[in-house]
């Protein structure tokens, strides 16, 4: 009888644990303030040895409120608006960006950074979790 091999187990890969920060400052709530100094940084994403990743690419989503005079009613109204933009081989925002968020950004305005992928050590492309800063 021919010698069975022992089943070999597929490698694995032990994904790093990654976390996302724009200026310093990760996921919560934030100021406006805080949200005018940090705008211009570049997001910078790291595992828990403190090791750097390459961004590839993200998008960004912007809610915020805006208002309407309804013609019908001439009452103003308010809306909850939404501008998404996507940026591939940068870190940071584009200028038109950074400068519409630092003349426009208001209290209850929400950032959310999402779809971002991030270069790998192997070479490989992985996405990286989204960073959300809701203005206070």
């Amino acid at each position: 009888m021919a010698q069975q091999k022992p089943a070999t187990k597929p490698a694995t890969t032990t994904l790093p644990k990654l976390t996302v920060s724009l200026g310093g400052s990760k996921s919560g709530n934030i100021t406006v303030a805080r949200l005018k100094e940090i705008v211009d940084s570049p997001l910078v994403v790291k595992d828990e040895k403190g090791i750097t990743y390459t961004i590839k690419s993200f998008r960004i989503n912007y809610t915020f409120k805006s208002s309407y005079k309804d013609e019908e009613t001439q009452e103003v109204r308010s809306v909850k608006d939404f501008r998404a933009f996507d940026f591939t081989n940068t870190d940071r925002l584009s200028e038109d960006w950074r400068n519409s968020i630092k003349d426009n950004v208001k209290r209850d305005d929400e950032m959310l950074i999402n779809n971002l992928v991030v270069r790998l050590k192997n070479g490989k492309s992985f996405f990286a979790p989204e960073l959300k800063l809701k203005i206070q």
